[in-house]
């Protein structure tokens, strides 16, 4: 199985921390601190999105709450309104507000 988000994150330091570290040696195969600067603005990158995506799934959670409410709240007021409707029109029109036959 590949490796988590914080794994990637955290081999993409080290190596960007080794590359740094070892440039002398490394820069015979191309691999020097542009390379390394690369890899930091990329992890950077990454944990900006990281960020945004923790805040979304917040408001999600905080909008899901909100519609559970409202919903409860409606139900309340329809619940209420087919009770005052039942007491005061005749059973024939009770379909006109959506309520089935039962008294």
């Amino acid at each position: 199985m590949g490796n988590t988000f914080a794994q990637k994150m955290s081999d993409a330091r080290l190596m960007s921390a080794g590359i740094k570290a070892h440039k002398e040696e490394l820069a015979s195969v191309s691999l020097g601190e542009e390379k390394a600067l690369e890899l930091d603005s990329i992890v950077a990158n990454l944990q900006n999105l990281d960020s945004k995506q923790e805040k979304l799934k917040s408001d999600l959670k905080t909008c899901t709450l909100d519609i559970a409410e409202e919903t409860r709240r409606l139900d309340l007021h329809i619940r209420d309104a087919r009770k005052r409707v039942k007491l005061t029109i005749p059973q024939t029109g009770w379909q006109e507000f959506g309520i089935a036959g039962k008294k």
